[in-house]
């Protein structure tokens, strides 16, 4: 009688030590589930977060998301300006900075092109205050948006198309143009690589297409 007893004892024992170590793992396990979904540095689904590529000190001004090779990722870009800086007076100041973010073959982000001349500085846009209108991704597409003005209302657009055989993208088209908000006279302008040739995004100054349209 007292050994069945003892036996039943022990098998009661080996049952409870068992299932305390299966809750131990399960509750390892959550947290390490909890642990990888709060990471700092990726979103739920383990792909990097655009704002990572935010330098310290940089003020993030535009993040926007899209396929920019064409091939149907889910890419993006950012724009940033550098730290500001007390005193700077209409017209001055430092360009902003735009960064292509292509994903890699394990799905993360990578930087793959950078411009800090093409988005003007935020108060050389005149009285009508920041020139940065948008961005835009279309498949392959990239379209930078500027405006600006006081009476005379300027708005540049920069077309950039994806080219697969250089892994870059390339200035594709320009469209310029300026209207005088008083007489509503406009004048519009567009040029393509015949004008400007082969120009890469990294490498693109606007300074150095021909002169915009003026009214007379």
């Amino acid at each position: 009688m007292c050994s069945v007893l003892l036996a039943g004892c022990a098998d009661q024992e080996g049952q409870a030590a068992t299932q305390a170590a299966e809750d131990d793992a399960t509750r390892a396990d959550a947290s390490r589930t909890h642990a990888a979904d709060t990471s700092p540095t990726a979103t739920s689904s383990g792909l990097v977060d655009p704002t990572a590529f935010v330098p310290e000190g940089a003020i993030l001004l535009d993040t926007v998301r899209g396929d920019l090779t064409g091939r149907g990722s889910a890419d993006a870009l950012i724009v940033f300006s550098p730290a500001t800086t007390a005193g700077q007076s209409l017209g001055d100041g430092q360009a902003r900075t735009v960064v292509l973010l292509t994903r890699d073959a394990s799905g993360n982000l990578q930087k793959v092109a950078e411009n800090a001349r093409i988005v003007p500085c935020e108060r050389c846009g005149g009285m009508a205050g920041d020139p940065y209108a948008y961005a835009q991704i279309e498949a392959g597409i990239v379209t930078l948006a500027m405006a600006g003005g006081s009476r005379q209302r300027w708005f540049y657009d920069y077309i950039f198309h994806y080219v697969p055989q250089r892994a870059t993208w390339q200035l594709a088209k320009v469209v310029r143009g300026v209207t005088d908000t008083q007489t509503e006279l406009q004048k519009q302008a567009e040029l393509t690589a015949a004008d400007f040739g082969d120009i890469d995004f990294a490498d693109f100054d606007p300074a150095s297409l021909p002169p915009a349209p003026a009214l007379d």
